[in-house]
């Protein structure tokens, strides 16, 4: 990539939606929040390259338990946008009884 293909990445992983209208000390902080979940979920997706992991599984390997599962889910997307991770076709079976797709390493 060059670097204006870094940067808007970048820019992509680190955005959060101000749909609540936060403060701008809250927007820098649920900021931060995005760019931390998105950097544990890529690095974990890097440490297990072959690996298919629903969102759920994706909570727990990453310690990111405290963290709702909206939240990994958007940050999936993210780094799926992002050409980052792949969501496969590949499902399995996750909380509440419900079948889940898996993400993998891209």
């Amino acid at each position: 990539m060059n670097r204006a293909a870094d940067q808007a990445t970048g820019d992509q992983l680190n955005l959060f939606y101000n749909t609540t209208h936060l403060s701008a000390a809250e927007l820098k902080i649920r900021r931060q929040d995005v760019r931390y979940q998105n950097g544990r979920i890529l690095k974990f997706f890097d440490d297990n390259p072959e690996g298919y992991f629903t969102p759920f599984e994706v909570q727990e390997y990453s310690n990111l338990k405290g963290v709702p599962i909206t939240s990994i889910r958007r940050a999936l997307n993210t780094l799926t946008a992002a050409g980052l991770i792949i969501k496969t076709d590949k499902m399995r079976q996750g909380a509440y009884g419900t079948v889940n797709h898996t993400w993998k390493k891209a």
